[in-house]
This record gives C-alpha cells, sequence and structure tokens, in this order.
C-alpha cells in the first residue's frame, strides 16, 4: 500500500451494510462526483477536507476508504 494514501485506511474489514449506509449518503455522493475525471492531487486533497469536515467520524472514515480501495482496485494507486 502506497504510503501516502495509507492515512485512509482505517479498517481492516467494512461490512457490506455498513459500506452501502455510508457510500449512499447524498452529500457523500456530490463530493464523489466533484472528483470525477481529476487529479489524484485533487482527489486526497478533496478526501483530507472530508474526513475534517466531517470531524473524523466513522461513516467519513469508512467512505474515504473504499473511494481509495476503488482507485486502487482501477489501478490509479498503488
Amino acid at each position: 500500500m502506497s504510503s501516502k494514501w495509507s492515512k485512509f485506511h482505517f479498517y481492516e474489514w467494512i461490512p457490506m451494510v455498513v459500506r452501502l449506509q455510508s457510500v449512499k449518503n447524498e452529500d457523500w455522493q456530490t463530493t464523489r462526483k466533484s472528483m470525477l475525471k481529476t487529479t489524484l492531487k485533487f482527489k486526497y486533497d478533496t478526501l483530507e477536507k472530508w474526513l475534517v469536515q466531517n470531524n473524523y467520524s466513522s461513516k467519513s472514515k469508512v467512505q474515504t476508504q473504499h473511494y481509495v480501495q476503488a482507485l486502487r482496485r482501477s489501478g490509479l494507486i498503488d
């Protein structure tokens, strides 16, 4: 795992129901869509801001970790 992106790794395993509840959040979906076709730097900065805006809540941790996992699966990051 790339050390830079590892700051978004909070859980070893996220139950499917928790993941689904977290990613269905309307504000998160707006933020997620704002990152489409942007640079990795923009994505990274946006994820950092999202965590801060949400006081590092469990939900925001799940959302950002899930997003980073998707970036990894798509081969955009290590």
